[in-house]
This record gives C-alpha cells, structure tokens and sequence, in this order.
C-alpha cells in the first residue's frame, strides 16, 4: 500500500463546476449532461481520461475500479466516444479543439492529470493543459491514430503536442517509431500494447445464492441475461431440445429491461414454459421449467450459479451484456452471431477458445448439451479466466504511472 499524500480540496457545484464547499451534507456532487447526479468523495484528485472509439470500455471500467480501490481520493471524469461507462466515472462531452474551449473546460473541471488514449489529438486542448502545468499521460499510442508526424510544425500541431507527454506507452512497434521521428526522448516511451483487463465481477448476494442453489438441489441451470423478446422463440425451442437430453434443466431468463419480464414470460408460456417472476418472489420448483430474472440486482448471482451463459441480444440486434460479465464470475459463454458493440470482447473469448457460438434452435440446443457435462464448462472457464487476466500487466503499469505522477505533482 503506497503512501497516500494530502490531497487538495476540491468540490463541485450541482452542474460540474469547481466550488468552495459541498452541498450541505458532506457528499460533493456532480451532475452530466443527461441531468443524472454523480457523487464523489470529498476532496481528492480528478483524473481526466479522453478515450478513442477503439477503447475497451471493460478494461478501462477495470482499470478505474482498481485505482478507485487502492486510493478512494481519486475520481474520475470520461470523454471522448464510445460505448457507455459503469457508474465508475462522470462522462461528459468532451471541449471543442479551440482556445475558447479548452480554457471553458478546464476552469469547470480543473483537473490534476489527463489521461489521452490512441492519439487524434486536439493540440489547442493539449496546449491550453501544459500552459495550466496539468501533467498528461498517453496511453495505447496506436500508429494510424497519432498520423505520419513526418511533417515539421512550427508549433501547436501533432509533433508539440507528442512532446508534451510525460510519459507514453504504445500500443505497437509502428506506434514507437512515429513518437521517435515526432521528437520524443526514448526514455519517455514504453512499447506495452494495449488495456485488455476484463469485465469487473458483478456483485452477487451470497445468501441469495446459497438459498437458490439449495432449492435448486443440483439442478443444471443455463442463464440468458439481456433477452429480447424477438429472441425467445429461438431461445424456448433451443430449451425444448436440451431438456430431451437433461429433463430437470432449469432456463433463467433475464429481460433486456425489467419492464419487458411480464412479455417474455406469456412468450414462454405460449411455448408450453409458464416462467414466474423473480420480482414477484418466486423460486424455480422442480416442475418449474424457466423462470424470468427480472430483477437486475440478481445478475450476478445468477451468473456464480448458472454453468453456462447465453449472452440475450446475440441473435437479435446484438449483445445486450458483455462477454467478460459471465467469463469472470466462472460461468462459460456460449452467443450468437450478433455481437454488437462488445465485439471486441467475444474476439478475445473466441481466440482464447473460451466461448461457443450457435446460430439456430437446433445448434444452440445441442451446444448447451453439450457445454452440460463438467469438464467442457470447466475448460471453456478455465480459457476465459487466463485470457481475462493475461492482460493485467497493461493495467498495472498504466496504474503505476498515474500514481505516480500524481505524487510527484503533488510533492
């Protein structure tokens, strides 16, 4: 555990803006652009992150937990594009590349370091940064995002706004040759590739769990979080099959939304599987054939019960959940062909061959058969774990250079 130095006191006003004290009752606030209020600690540093379109938003959720775990005095602010964060950090747009507008920016937010990640830079943001003495970090330097840096500028373009990085970690070869050629020192460059962590576990109650798995009594359960109910006909027929091979198999469905659990459950009822609702306080008995989990606070202990997870949305408009939620918590991926936005993450399950992909009723049904026998699930888990924590070490460095410039702008 490192030594946690003082930190200055920083507090925020209702829409964002830097304060003098807290809203009245100790807990400081923020509140983003769609009017959700974000709470932070009070005091601390803020670390600014611009992401890129091709950041993994798993792993930099992943990275932000880890670092928020080790040093609760740090909060975090998003830009940039991409899929949606976990409630791990506040997203906001991000400033216009102008003087105006990056000035705009950082008197709101003042932050105590910038993380900039891939490359596409904003100079007059960059600049405006180095003229306040707010200490940047690149991160995942990609070659096709930082541009030839062949052309010489005479200030204020690509080739300044590398050599205001304290310190860069690269992505690829390419990547360390065009910093090299922008002009910044080799001491100054890492070559790491990129963030590639893993979902962070989902929370689960281990009492619920203990209480469901005692009434389940051993039975093999498979789980579809993230349903659309465009899905169900495909999902009940590929359940009619698997149960002729394992008649006690329990479906766990999970509703894309809560508010859809009551729809799915009359669709599974037309096909001959009346499912109650967990909201409801049912519990699966032993003729009980599926079951809607509509209760979102449930997901993860469904997944440390369930041997096999079908990732909803994968064969309709694509992936509701990521891979990586299941593959954490032990529970082996099976999808459709329909990934979505978390494409990414099934690449890294399928290269590792740590998941299984089914099209139709009739291969899903004979992959979830298959997947039922111990030792296929166990390996599919075991390729999923290692892949997942293989990409730590990316991690861990991108944590120590934040600390440690922190500690070092703070001295």
């Amino acid at each position: 555990m490192r030594n946690v130095r003082p930190r200055r006191r920083r507090s925020w006003t209702p829409d964002g803006a830097p304060s003098g004290g807290d809203m009245g009752d100790g807990i400081e606030r923020a509140t983003g652009p769609a009017g959700d209020t974000y709470r932070r600690p009070p005091g601390g540093d803020l670390v600014w992150i611009h992401r890129a379109p091709e950041t993994d938003v798993d792993a930099l959720s992943a990275l932000l937990s880890r670092l928020r775990a080790e040093d609760d005095g740090l909060d975090f602010i998003v830009t940039g594009s991409g899929p949606d964060m976990p409630d791990l950090s506040l997203q906001v747009a991000a400033p216009p590349d102008s003087a105006a507008g990056a000035r705009a920016f950082l008197d709101k937010w003042d932050p105590s370091l910038l993380v900039w990640m891939r490359g596409r830079f904003l100079s007059s943001v960059l600049n405006e940064t180095d003229h306040r003495h707010i200490p940047r970090l690149l991160v995942e330097a990609d070659a096709a995002a930082l541009g030839s840096m062949r052309k010489s500028w005479l200030g204020g373009g690509p080739r300044s706004s590398v050599r205001g990085f304290h310190h860069v970690l690269a992505a690829d070869a390419e990547a360390v040759a065009r910093l090299r050629r922008a002009g910044l020192d080799d001491s100054k460059i890492e070559l790491s590739g990129v963030l590639d962590e893993g979902a962070i576990p989902r929370p689960g109650n281990e009492r619920l769990r203990a209480g469901l798995a005692t009434t389940l009594g051993g039975r093999p359960v498979w789980f579809a979080p993230g349903v659309e109910p465009e899905e169900i006909p495909l999902i009940g027929e590929a359940h009619r099959k698997a149960i002729r091979h394992a008649h006690r198999l329990l479906l766990v469905v999970g509703p894309k939304t809560s508010e859809s659990g009551p729809a799915l459950a009359e669709l599974l009822d037309a096909l001959g599987f009346p499912a109650a609702l967990r909201s409801e306080g049912f519990d699966p008995t032993e003729e009980c054939k599926a079951i809607i989990a509509d209760d979102p606070d449930e997901i993860g202990t469904w997944y440390r019960l369930a041997p096999i997870t079908f990732m909803g949305g994968s064969v309709g408009s694509g992936s509701t959940r990521s891979p990586l939620e299941p593959a954490a918590l032990g529970s082996a991926v099976l999808h459709g062909p329909s990934t979505g936005i978390w494409e990414p993450a099934f690449r890294r399950l399928k290269r590792a061959g740590a998941s299984r992909q089914a099209a139709s009723a009739a291969e899903l049904g004979a992959r979830v058969v298959e997947m039922l026998a111990p030792d296929s699930t166990a390996a599919l888990a075991h390729a999923a774990w290692q892949e997942i924590s293989s990409g730590a070490i990316v991690t861990n460095r991108v944590m120590e250079l934040i600390r440690d410039t922190l500690d070092t702008a703070g001295a």
